[in-house]
């Protein structure tokens, strides 16, 4: 299938990456026409800064990851995280660990998606928001400026509502209702720090 070995990740010889301004942890796999560290798509702020990847991540055929601004000077994605064909991962974002983007995910700048997140099939997120942990997002969310997407509920729809709790995901990872809670007091945290969150 036309994979090199570099720096421990397994890469197509078709993926286009500014390794210059990538720092990279190991056994990654880079797919198709995958392309890491064009510049930010942004009309006012320039590209500035790197981009940091850990290990253990699947970036399949088409998907994007953009350089950060001086937002956050860093586009950050941690380890063990699946991006499908065509996701995009835009300026600044901050990816957790574990997470898993269908098909055609797109994040707006400066987003964070927190841990053990699941985004479905053409999931589309507004730019400087915050997805919980443990949550999922049903195929074709529309993730609008000013909805919270709060840890371990399921949530769908065009504009997005909250559906149920994430029983099923929840168990499967044997997550206690004590887990949660620190995890929403996290997530309210990060909704302080986070830079033009409204």
């Amino acid at each position: 299938m036309n994979f090199k070995k570099i720096k421990g990740n397994y890469i197509h010889k078709t993926a286009i990456i500014n390794w210059k301004r990538l720092i990279i942890g190991k056994n990654n796999v880079i797919g198709p026409y995958v392309i890491i560290g064009t510049d930010a798509q942004h009309t006012n702020g320039k590209s500035f800064g790197n981009i940091k990847i850990g290990n253990n991540n699947i970036f399949r055929e088409f998907s994007t990851v953009h350089l950060p601004t001086k937002i956050k000077k860093i586009t950050y994605i941690g380890n063990n995280c699946h991006f499908m064909t065509l996701s995009h991962i835009a300026h600044d974002c901050h990816i957790e660990n574990n997470v898993v983007f269908s098909n055609n995910v797109t994040l707006g700048g400066n987003t964070r998606v927190m841990k053990d997140s699941q985004l479905g099939f053409n999931v589309i997120v507004h730019q400087n928001q915050i997805i919980g942990t443990y949550s999922m997002l049903g195929m074709g969310t529309i993730v609008t400026k000013k909805f919270k997407v709060i840890p371990g509920q399921i949530y769908a729809g065009n504009p997005i509502k909250k559906i149920k709790k994430n029983i099923i995901g929840l168990k499967r990872k044997k997550i206690s209702s004590k887990v949660i809670q620190k995890e929403i007091i996290r997530f309210k945290g990060l909704i302080k720090e986070h830079p033009l969150y409204e």
